[in-house]
């Protein structure tokens, strides 16, 4: 390769590792509770975890896209709910109205636009899980800094059935 292929090779990459970085940090400013994890053998994805008494356990893959992957579990349907109503996504599948009012079930919103997908389980017995598929990094950031939100107005001890 050209000296000077190489040089913008390197420099992508560079840039690359930096936005990476800046994601990461993005993502752990809405949710303060995520912590570094070891990748996987063969796996280029970074992986952020979390295990809170009151606020459940969970994982945030920011993947070789910049995308960010969300599984959240064990969370107080009420913090769901909250953060769910305060982000006011445009349609989300199966609900009449605000989550705060729905039964127990899953509701999705695909966004058409970026493709990805959001999943909140309001389940029983009151706890329940968010699952982020494919997000843009702001998208899944504003969706994890209304959860912590959510946590920090109805307390840990917070639950709905």
């Amino acid at each position: 390769m050209q000296p000077e292929l190489l040089q913008a090779i390197d420099t992508w990459e560079q840039h690359w590792h930096e936005t990476q970085a800046t994601a990461v940090a993005a993502l752990k400013t809405a949710f303060p509770h995520l912590g570094d994890c070891p990748r996987y053998v063969g796996c280029d994805d970074i992986r952020l975890e979390y295990d809170t008494d009151g606020r459940g356990a969970g994982r945030v893959c920011v993947d070789d896209e910049g995308r960010a992957n969300v599984e959240f579990g064990q969370i107080p349907n009420e913090v769901i709910a909250h953060a769910v109503d305060e982000i006011r996504l445009p349609y989300l599948d199966y609900a009449d109205g605000p989550l705060s009012e729905a039964p127990p079930g899953t509701y999705v919103y695909e966004c058409e636009t970026s493709s990805a997908q959001f999943e909140f389980t309001l389940g029983t017995p009151g706890t329940g899980q968010v699952v982020i598929s494919f997000a843009p990094i702001p998208d899944a950031a504003a969706v994890l800094d209304a959860l912590e939100r959510a946590f920090a107005e109805h307390g840990t001890g917070a639950t709905r059935h």
